[in-house]
């Protein structure tokens, strides 16, 4: 009696287990339907504004689309509506539109784009508004649509250009006369903004009272310093003005390999109200030259005759045969060139360190790898008794201190001597050839105790030894294993 009360309150259990299962995850193609029925698909304008420009006279109006969730939507109609800018935009005569209206039908959608031109309709007045909107409809799921705005006519700012590259010393002061036209068939109506973007080595000389230092930060690549001038002239279509005086540019003791960016936008707001000084202007300069820049900005590299020193110290401990020391290695940049390559963020200094014979390694730096291999290597790092250590993007002031623990052989010489010494970026580019290399000395105590360094036991220091070796003979021998399979 008890054993069939058991199994009835067992079996009572399972089914409301069974219940409540099936009222959280359902129980059957039915709910997934109204899961399917209750998807969302989304249709957006990549661009929130758009224009009909005069480089090239028309317009690609592109929408992107997305299905929420997993899967894929089905029987998906699209459609963009072009009554509201009828009276000066059409679609160009390649576009597969009806009138007003152009679809794009597919028989599944997850997520992609599409695009379609439009053009102006001759004799269209400039300056002329409307909006345009998509929407669609789906099978299975409900799709929400999106709007933009189009305008006849655009702003199309042009800067003059300067010398594309430049030779220079340390000390040199460089000079960018500035034209700015506009080739669109709408002003700059509130005025122009000019960024002036400069690296480490440049200096931007003289204060205006349109012009302020913003934070470079998050700008990214080398830029450190930037500027920001505004100008409230409109600028008029067909015309071109010059800046009221050319920009004066000092190249800095740390000048190396560096660059000036300018370039000049429409101004969205009034121009605000800045420091000491009198303000930069523009000044009408005659027509939109006819074989000018394209483009509204440009960018002058600057190189320069310079040098850097780069210095090491080194280190000596005493110890005992079995035992530990740590031995520290002094890295020093003292300039005054800032190594940058500006087309490539991966610049380092390298250090090749030699430990002492007779020791090898049980702790090193981060930033520090067996010669020949990089960031990427995975085998084993300790046990080696040659590192090179990287130092990323150098600056004058920077001083490093790498400490390395080495464990002492059996058969170390009663003075060791490794050394540590620079390599070099490239040739000349460290006259002082005299701090480019130093000794890492290791001593033996003559008592046999651990002097400076931290010592094991003699008999737990051989052990210890031993044991490093076999590991790293170890690790060596399943490299190695793993490279012939990988050959055969």
């Amino acid at each position: 009696m008890a054993r069939r009360s058991w199994i009835r309150a067992v079996a009572t259990a399972a089914a409301g287990a069974v219940a409540l299962m099936a009222g959280v995850f359902g129980t059957g193609p039915a709910r997934a339907d109204a899961a399917d029925g209750a998807r969302g698909m989304t249709v957006r304008f990549v661009e929130r504004e758009l224009f009909i420009g005069t480089e090239p006279a028309n317009v690609f109006v592109a929408y992107r689309w997305k299905v929420a969730g997993e899967g894929a939507a089905h029987h998906v109609h699209l459609a963009v509506d072009l009554s509201g800018v009828a009276d000066f935009a059409e679609p160009a005569p390649s576009e597969h539109c009806d009138g007003n209206l152009c679809t794009l039908d597919l028989a599944s959608a997850t997520s992609d784009y599409h695009a379609i031109t439009l053009v102006p309709k001759p004799g269209a007045a400039i300056g002329s508004s409307g909006t345009l909107t998509v929407s669609g409809t789906a099978s299975d799921a409900t799709v929400t649509g999106d709007h933009v705005t189009l305008t006849n006519g655009k702003t199309q700012l042009k800067v003059s250009e300067s010398a594309e590259r430049l030779d220079q010393v340390p000390g040199d002061l460089l000079t960018f006369p500035l034209d700015v036209w506009n080739t669109g068939r709408l002003p700059a109506a509130k005025g122009v903004e000019l960024r002036i973007d400069t690296t480490a080595g440049l200096h931007l000389q003289g204060s205006w009272a349109n012009c302020r230092d913003v934070s470079a930060s998050g700008r990214g690549g080398h830029i450190v310093h930037e500027t920001l001038c505004d100008f409230p002239t409109p600028v008029e279509p067909g015309r071109r003005y010059a800046l009221s005086s050319p920009l004066r540019v000092e190249v800095g003791d740390e000048a190396l390999h560096d660059e000036i960016h300018y370039v000049v936008t429409p101004l969205a707001d009034a121009a605000p109200a800045n420091g000491p000084g009198t303000p930069l202007t523009l000044v009408p300069d005659g027509a939109v030259p006819s074989d000018g820049n394209h483009e509204p900005s440009f960018v002058t590299y600057v190189d320069s005759v310079n040098h850097a020193d780069f210095a090491v110290t080194g280190d000596t401990a005493t110890g005992r045969r079995g035992g530990h020391v740590t031995l520290h290695v002094t890295v020093v940049d003292r300039g005054p060139a800032l190594v940058e390559d500006l087309l490539d963020d991966d610049v380092a200094l390298e250090v090749l360190v030699k430990l002492p014979p007779g020791t090898k390694a049980t702790k090193i730096p981060r930033n520090c790898y067996p010669p020949g291999t990089d960031g990427s290597y995975h085998g084993p790092r300790l046990g080696w008794t040659t590192y090179a250590c990287a130092f990323t993007d150098p600056a004058p002031g920077d001083r490093h201190v790498l400490a390395f623990t080495v464990a002492i052989g059996p058969r170390t010489p009663a003075v060791s001597t490794g050394q540590i010494h620079t390599e070099e970026f490239f040739e000349g580019f460290d006259p002082d050839t005299s701090n480019d290399s130093a000794a890492l000395t290791l001593r033996l105590t003559q008592d046999g105790s651990a002097g400076g360094g931290t010592a094991a036991g003699s008999g737990g220091g051989w052990i210890v030894w031993a044991a490093s070796a076999l590991l790293l003979a170890g690790g060596v021998a399943v490299a190695l294993f793993r490279r012939s399979r990988s050959r055969n």
